[in-house]
């Protein structure tokens, strides 16, 4: 079932800009991007045209903390 979000600006959009938030946002979801990444970034590139072109995330999945040692 598909879900709808509704974001009320104070600010007009043309329907080119909507279409750009709203592909930018679902390749946010699709990556884990907006709710998987903990402890990191999710970095939106743009190419020198303005133009979305992709998505980055820096995080660390694991590293082993001083107090890890002690629970093997």
């Amino acid at each position: 079932m598909p879900t709808e979000i509704k974001i009320n600006l104070d600010y007009d959009l043309t329907l080119e800009e909507v279409n750009k938030v709203q592909r930018i946002f679902i390749a946010l979801l699709k990556s884990g991007g907006l709710f998987g990444v903990k402890g990191g970034k999710t970095i939106i590139h743009f190419d020198d045209q303005a133009r979305f072109r992709k998505i980055g995330l820096d995080y660390t999945p694991w590293v082993e903390r001083e107090f890890d040692k002690y629970k093997l």
